[in-house]
């Protein structure tokens, strides 16, 4: 595979190397979500080169999805990967901060976010990089405001965390009634420790399922990775 594209079976997504915007975070985020019951409109909050917007275009036939970008260069590319799919009419792509998104009167169904999740560290000299990987311009309490503004009393919230934050997001979640319904631990491999989670929130009340995800066996997929994502991986 080059690391230039990304080729699924319906669809390939071209990425900006720069911007560090495709990646196996947004693969198990957009293979892990539910959409049972998720009606048909959809919010893809940061979307980047658009992969979760096309991710959830393939697995929910008759959904209408905004997928919101603030960058200018990230919006450019999504738009071309969309319109190089067979899903660009049901797709669009606005390039507005979210929180200014959140004036629309608009509810979804569904919401999905692979956020920006690196806070107080180290910046590279990239700019792009640091907007892609750092949650200055969005922190996660903005973000649960922005979802708790636009998800319809029905729908459900879908993100992935390091595993560090997801406490933080659950607790902030949780100020808005917002609540785990579903959460995935995710380990990079065998001998490593979980390091990101994905969660589901709804507005339902309920123990949440936990499973654990193992995403490599040695030098290769694991299994359980591999039957999550086939749907999509060529």
């Amino acid at each position: 595979m080059s690391n230039d594209y990304f080729k699924f079976k319906q669809f390939t997504v071209k990425q900006d190397k720069t911007a560090m915007k495709v990646g196996i975070d947004s693969v198990l985020l957009g293979s892990w979500t539910s959409v049972n019951g998720s009606g048909k409109n959809v919010l893809d909050i940061g979307t980047g080169t658009g992969l979760l917007a096309l991710m959830m275009a393939q697995k929910i036939p008759e959904a209408k999805i905004i997928a919101c970008e603030i960058d200018e260069n990230a919006c450019e590319q999504a738009r071309e990967n969309i319109s190089s799919s067979e899903w660009d009419e049901r797709i669009t792509v606005i390039n507005t901060d979210i929180r200014a998104y959140t004036q629309n009167s608009e509810k979804f169904d569904l919401i999905i976010c692979n956020p920006p999740y690196f806070e107080k560290s180290l910046k590279s000299q990239n700019s792009k990089r640091n907007f892609a990987r750092h949650n200055d311009c969005l922190p996660f309490s903005d973000l649960i405001d922005c979802v708790h503004r636009l998800l319809c009393r029905t729908g459900h919230f879908a993100l992935i965390v390091p595993e560090e934050k997801a406490g933080s997001i659950i607790e902030l979640a949780g100020d808005k009634k917002l609540f785990p319904t579903r959460r995935l631990n995710v380990k990079p491999n065998e001998n490593k420790p979980v390091n990101r989670v994905i969660l589901e929130l709804s507005y339902i009340l309920q123990p949440p399922e936990e499973n654990t995800l193992t995403v490599r066996a040695g030098n290769v997929y694991s299994a359980d990775y591999r039957a999550m994502t086939r749907d999509f991986y060529l």
